[in-house]
C-alpha cells in the first residue's frame, strides 16, 4: 500500500468520527507502513450538486472553483480508504452527502475506483446503521471500490468514544481485516 486516505464526514471537529478515523489511520500506518492522509470534508468548500446534468456531457462536474476536484484527486491517488461518518437521519451528514452527490459527474465511468479497497466507520446513537451504510457502500461500489470491512460504534456526545474501549477495539479489528 502506498497511500491510505482517511476521510471524516462529520461536521463536528474532533468528535467521535474524527477520533476513530485518526486512530484507524495511526494503526494502519503502524501495521502496513503506508503513508496516510486525514481529510475532514466539513473543512472543505464543496458546493452542492445543482442537478444541471452537464456532468453527463462533460464526464466531470461542471461546478469549478471549489475543493471537490482536489478531494477527488486524493481519492484517485489513494489505494485504500477509511471513511467515517456519523448517522444523521439515517444517512451521512450533509457535507459528506454533498461530496457524494458531486461524484455523479464520474458516473459514466464505473471503474474510477476499481482495485481500491475501502472500510467504513459508522458512528450512531442507537439505530440507522443499515440505511447509512447502504448509501456509503453503494456509492463506493458503483465506482468499483471493494468494501472490505465496517465498524459500528454507538456514541452520541462529543468525545464519548474516549470512554468506550470497545469503540477503539472495533477500529483495531477493522484494521486487522485490512492488513
Amino acid at each position: 500500500m502506498s497511500l491510505i486516505l482517511g476521510v471524516s464526514g462529520s461536521p463536528r471537529r474532533d468528535g467521535n468520527t474524527d477520533l476513530l478515523v485518526r486512530e484507524g489511520l495511526r494503526l494502519l500506518e503502524e501495521r502496513a507502513g503506508a503513508s496516510t492522509e486525514f481529510v475532514r470534508v466539513a473543512d472543505l468548500r464543496i458546493e452542492r450538486c445543482r442537478g444541471c446534468r452537464a456532468c453527463m456531457r462533460l464526464g466531470r462536474c461542471a461546478i469549478q472553483g471549489d475543493d471537490f476536484e482536489d478531494l477527488m484527486a486524493r481519492f484517485f491517488q489513494a489505494d485504500l480508504y477509511l471513511l467515517g461518518a456519523p448517522i444523521y437521519w439515517l444517512g451521512p451528514p450533509g457535507c459528506m452527502k454533498d461530496f457524494i452527490d458531486r461524484t455523479h459527474g464520474y458516473y459514466t465511468d464505473h471503474s474510477i475506483l476499481r482495485g481500491k479497497r475501502a472500510a467504513l466507520i459508522t458512528v450512531g446513537a442507537d439505530s440507522g446503521f443499515e440505511p447509512h451504510e447502504a448509501v456509503m457502500e453503494s456509492w463506493l461500489r458503483v465506482y468499483g471500490a471493494h468494501v472490505v470491512g465496517k465498524a459500528r460504534v454507538f456514541a452520541r456526545e462529543k468525545g464519548e468514544v474516549l470512554e468506550q474501549p470497545q469503540a477503539f477495539e472495533s477500529v483495531r479489528r477493522l484494521v486487522e481485516d485490512l492488513c
